[in-house]
């Protein structure tokens, strides 16, 4: 299956917080095929958990509206080298925004994120 987007876990928390950014990709959520790496899973996870808040809601959405994808060795591999890339000039740019754009990579599609450490970085879209 082809997807237009990979979706981030910081546009997933825009979304379900109703933000105004989240109004850039309400569309797209709701009516495009999508997908969504497993590590947003673990990242939204991470933050409810943090927050003392239900996940179950939410995560039964988004498995509804988003294909997840499984971290493979090819992504692992790809996100490795991405890493290291942006890393010459971003310091800040981590293992995990690594892993989303090399799933987008891999799946040839547009990474959706509201996260500004992927400015300037081709096939992303910053909402």
């Amino acid at each position: 299956m082809s997807y237009k987007f990979v979706i981030d876990s910081s546009v997933w928390i825009e979304y379900f917080g109703g933000t105004l950014k989240s109004e850039a990709v309400k569309t797209a959520i709701e009516q495009e095929d999508i997908a969504t790496s497993i590590i947003a899973i673990v990242e939204i996870a991470d933050k409810f958990e943090r927050e003392k808040r239900s996940l179950n809601i939410f995560l039964d959405y988004i498995s509804r509206r988003s294909e997840i994808i499984s971290l493979t060795m090819s992504i692992a591999r790809k996100a490795a080298v991405i890493k290291q890339e942006i890393r010459a000039t971003s310091k800040k740019f981590g293992i995990a925004d690594a892993i989303h754009l090399a799933t987008a990579t891999y799946l040839n599609t547009v990474l959706v994120t509201a996260d500004s450490d992927f400015r300037g970085i081709k096939n992303v879209e910053i909402i």
